[in-house]
C-alpha cells in the first residue's frame, strides 16, 4: 500500500510539473483540491490558484474587470458596491483593481516641463486620527500630474518628492506659503501665493470628485497607504485619453 500511494504521488507531481502557472509561467506546480469537480493546481512561485481549461477567464469576465476598473478610478465606487452590481464578492473586485493597477507603469517625466506647481492634500487611514498626506506635483502646461508622494505632513515628505523632479534645474516652481516648501525649494525658481497654484487646486478637486476614497464625509476609508498610492496611479492613467480609450473598448465590448 505504502509503493501504491509513493507511486500515485510521483505520478500526480509529474502531471501538474507538465502544467505552467496562468499567471508567472512557472511549472513550480501542486495539486490543490478541486473546484466544481475539477482538478484545482497551486503555484509554489506566486501561489497563484487556478483550474487548467477554467472558462471563467473570457471576454466576459475581462469586460466586466475593465467596466469595474473605470467605475471604481473615475465614478467613486466602491468594492461593496462594485460586487453587488457584478455578483462577486468585495475580495475578488481588491483583487481585479490592484491586478489592473499593478500593471501600470510610473509617470515618465519629461526634461521639457517648465513649469511645475506642488500643493498637498489631506486624507487618513482607518479613522482620521490616522493622517496621512498625499502631495502632488503637476505639470503646469500640460495640467497633469506627474508625481506624488504619500506620508507625514512634513519637510522630508516633500523631498521625498522634490527628488523626483529635482534634476529639472531650469523649471519654475510654484506653491502656497507652507514652509517645507521654502525650507525643500531653490529660492531663485520658487514662487510663493495661492494665484499660482488654481491649476493643482483644480486637480486636487478633480481628486475628491472621481474618488470615492478621498471624498469628504465619505464611507469609503482606506486601509492601506499602498491601496492609497494605487488608486492614484489608477486615477491619473484613467485621466489620459489612450489608457482610458483602451479600457473603454474591453469594458464596452460587455454589452456587444
Amino acid at each position: 500500500m505504502l509503493k501504491l500511494a509513493n507511486f500515485r504521488h510521483k505520478q500526480s507531481t509529474k502531471e501538474a510539473s507538465m502544467i505552467e502557472c496562468k499567471r508567472c509561467k512557472s511549472t513550480n506546480i501542486v495539486k490543490n483540491g478541486f473546484s466544481n469537480n475539477k482538478q484545482r493546481y497551486l503555484c509554489k512561485e506566486c501561489g497563484y490558484t487556478f483550474v487548467e481549461g477554467d472558462k471563467r477567464t473570457n471576454h466576459k469576465i475581462k469586460a466586466m474587470k475593465a467596466l469595474c476598473v473605470l467605475l471604481y478610478s473615475l465614478c467613486k465606487a466602491s468594492f461593496n458596491i462594485l460586487a453587488k452590481i457584478f455578483k462577486t464578492w468585495p475580495s475578488v473586485v481588491y483583487y481585479w483593481i490592484c491586478q489592473a493597477g499593478n500593471t501600470l507603469s510610473g509617470t515618465k517625466i519629461s526634461d521639457q516641463i517648465q513649469e511645475i506647481e506642488f500643493d498637498e492634500m489631506w486624507h487618513f487611514i482607518q479613522n482620521k486620527a490616522n493622517k496621512l498626506w498625499l502631495i502632488k506635483a503637476i505639470d503646469r502646461k500640460a495640467r497633469r500630474t506627474i508625481a506624488w508622494v504619500l506620508g507625514k505632513h512634513d519637510a522630508n515628505t516633500f523631498a521625498r518628492l522634490y527628488s523626483k523632479v529635482s534634476h529639472l534645474n531650469h523649471c519654475i516652481f510654484y506653491t502656497d506659503n507652507w514652509d517645507a516648501f521654502t525650507k525643500i525649494l531653490p529660492k531663485e525658481h520658487h514662487i510663493i501665493g495661492k494665484e499660482h497654484t488654481t491649476a493643482i487646486e483644480r486637480d486636487n478637486s478633480n481628486t475628491r470628485h472621481h474618488l470615492g476614497r478621498f471624498t469628504r464625509r465619505t464611507k469609503v476609508v482606506s486601509k492601506k497607504a499602498e491601496m492609497v498610492d494605487l488608486s492614484i496611479k489608477l486615477w491619473n492613467s484613467l485621466t489620459s485619453h489612450d489608457p482610458f480609450s483602451h479600457y473603454q473598448s474591453v469594458a464596452l465590448s460587455l454589452f456587444r
